[in-house]
């Protein structure tokens, strides 16, 4: 039996599109026990991230079908048994994000890209085009013209970037696109701002390579991304201006997914549980939207009951929930998630070292920071990516799981976290396959 699905979209700042659809929402928990919240990442259409929806929630659909079998294999019972009696619905989030993906951060894919200086002032520009945009809705074309005054004027200084007039103009502009108060120490935001603009240039020119999985074909090399390392391999001036680009380009989309969540889709789940008391919430989030459903549970009340959170691939800080990091004991900027107790069921998280683009996306946060290793990313980078590493720093985070099909047994428990290997997982955007389905209904699960 099919799911109910309801859609939801919401503005650059957090409000809620068309009203209706909260009203749909809040109309439709008559009898659901179980309420599933999907947010996509880093897609720059609805059709994007409707395919992604229609795939992933059909597998949720096939799973919760094996209940209605008349013998369930018994591999399949320690799953089917706690969501036996239990009616699950769906809330499909639709937010003004846009693509970050391997052929930015990228270009041209490892050191194939090093053809010279024109390739790298060509790339430049098409980050800069890409900054440019700040869609009020999912979709959206449209460009303020002071924005867009901004990147023309921002795209002029490339030929002048030697100098250290131009590289302090340049920062200056895009650093005036963005919203300060989204700064942390978890990703080197704060240092984006603080630093000196010919410092972040002097950060920026190193080549970015991070260590990947290995690949299917054994030992590969560094220009396929395969068992050895792969990444942004092009050095310079133009190249420091790229990943600035790319990692103002990163900000927005972080900051956006911050307040589409904890303003809209916050408000959207305390209308919920005041509607419902007593529902159970399971916030699922892929890429950005980790972030997004992650700053929804930090605005909930302390103590909030029977909610569970799946992580898919997230593109934020593997430090973000961390009770303390670095040489300062810093808290990540989520810490109060677990601490106040606002997921209070299980929260899992997908990582693998083949998501090439948090895997190069969280290497460029340490170039931006001056970190000099070669090469960097990993689990011991300050600046690593939760999609790749899981959860570090935290210690109320295993490392026991390994993802697997259907019948895979997992341990999840209220108040723990629980970092899921799951090199099954091909890339960023491969999380709609039936393994993912199964984890995060495992985790559902677990929430009495």
């Amino acid at each position: 039996m099919a799911m109910t699905i309801c859609d939801i979209e919401f503005t650059r700042d957090g409000s809620v599109f068309d009203p209706q659809q909260l009203a749909a929402v809040e109309a439709s928990l008559g009898p659901v026990t179980d309420l599933l919240v999907v947010s996509h990442g880093w897609n720059n259409d609805k059709a994007d991230a409707s395919a992604l929806y229609d795939e992933l929630l059909g597998n949720v659909d096939k799973l919760l079908d094996l209940r209605d079998l008349p013998s369930v294999p018994e591999i399949l019972q320690r799953f089917t048994d706690p969501l036996r009696g239990r009616t699950f619905a769906a809330v499909r989030i639709f937010w003004p994000s846009k693509k970050f993906t391997d052929a930015d951060l990228i270009p041209g894919g490892g050191s194939a890209s090093a053809q010279g200086e024109q390739d790298n002032i060509a790339a430049v520009s098409r980050v800069l085009d890409e900054l440019m945009k700040d869609p009020e809705r999912l979709g959206d074309q449209t460009t303020k013209p002071d924005r867009q005054a901004k990147i023309q004027s921002a795209k002029a200084l490339i030929p002048r970037l030697a100098t250290a007039e131009a590289q302090r103009e340049f920062v200056s502009l895009l650093r005036s696109l963005l919203d300060p108060s989204m700064k942390e120490r978890d990703d080197a935001s704060a240092g984006f701002f603080d630093a000196a603009p010919e410092t972040l240039f002097a950060n920026a020119s190193m080549p970015v390579v991070a260590p990947s999985g290995a690949g299917s074909g054994g030992e590969a090399s560094v220009t396929d991304g395969g068992a050895a390392s792969f990444g942004d391999f092009l050095s310079g001036v133009q190249a420091a201006a790229r990943r600035i680009a790319n990692f103002a380009t990163y900000y927005q989309m972080k900051s956006r997914a911050g307040t589409v969540g904890n303003a809209g889709v916050a408000d959207m789940l305390k209308r919920v549980l005041h509607a419902k008391p007593g529902i159970r919430i399971h916030l699922v989030g892929h890429s950005f939207g980790g972030r997004l459903v992650t700053a929804a549970a930090n605005a909930l009340p302390d103590n909030t009951n029977r909610v569970s959170m799946s992580l898919l691939q997230a593109a934020f800080s593997h430090n973000a929930l961390s009770g303390g990091f670095g040489d300062h004991g810093d808290q990540g900027f989520f810490r109060a998630v677990i601490d106040k107790k606002r997921v209070s069921g299980p929260i899992i998280i997908t990582h693998t070292k083949n998501d090439r683009a948090v895997g190069i996306a969280y290497p460029l946060a340490s170039r931006i920071a001056g970190q000099n290793a070669a090469a960097l990313g990993d689990q011991n980078d300050p600046y690593g990516g939760m999609g790749r590493n899981g959860a570090q720093n935290t210690t109320e985070a295993d490392n026991v799981a390994i993802m697997g099909l259907p019948g895979t047994r997992y341990s999840f428990s209220s108040g723990r976290v629980h970092n899921i290997h799951a090199d099954i997982i091909s890339g960023h955007g491969d999380i709609k396959r039936i393994e993912v389905a199964y984890a995060i209904l495992c985790a559902a699960g677990a929430v009495a």
